[in-house]
């Protein structure tokens, strides 16, 4: 029964947040990157702590990121809950989400997401349709739609991460440590 109300309180947060960050499409009208998990050009195992900030409020949760030339694999956990799996070798998806994670919680923007932010510019540039650039300007990256800064990425730290999709109105602090060692 407590495992239930655990479960029901981390699907109504994430499904407040959710509702409140995304107005439009729950992309955030950015198009999907799908990079090839070689171009990343290094292997990562990250244990990531995320604070997601939309309309004043605030939701936590931690993901977990294996990256090596032929697959990329994330673990999202919400609320202490296994919240959803994904999996992406360059050509297939896999998913696995738990009931109570919200639909509206697209767990394929957390992988666009995290690959906007991680992988080379050039691979991301690459990916890219007509009317998008992606550039770097010492430690920011922006993402823009025909001139329109739409996602604004910002390293504040050597582990940590401030994110802003300005279409979609959400914020992420993202903090990196090594798998096995907890994000600070």
């Amino acid at each position: 029964m407590q495992l239930t109300a655990v479960r029901a309180a981390a699907a109504s947060a994430v499904l407040a947040l959710a509702g409140c960050a995304t107005p439009g499409p729950a992309d955030g009208g950015v198009p999907p990157l799908r990079l090839a998990p070689a171009s990343l050009g290094r292997t990562l195992d990250l244990q990531q702590h995320l604070t997601l900030t939309a309309a004043g409020r605030e939701q936590q949760m931690d993901v977990l990121l294996e990256a090596d030339p032929a697959h990329v694999q994330l673990a999202i956990v919400a609320m202490g809950q296994l919240a959803a799996r994904i999996g992406w070798d360059g050509h297939a998806l896999t998913e696995w989400r738990s009931p109570w994670w919200p639909a509206a919680v697209p767990t394929t923007r957390i992988l666009d997401d995290m690959q906007l932010s991680l992988w080379p510019l050039a691979a991301v540039q690459a990916a890219l349709p007509a009317g998008w650039q992606a550039s770097e300007a010492g430690d920011t990256r922006t993402l823009a739609d025909d001139g329109e800064p739409v996602v604004v990425i910002r390293r504040v730290g050597a582990d940590v991460i401030e994110f802003e999709q300005r279409r979609a109105r959400y914020r992420l602090t993202i903090v990196s440590a090594p798998a096995g060692r907890a994000a600070p």
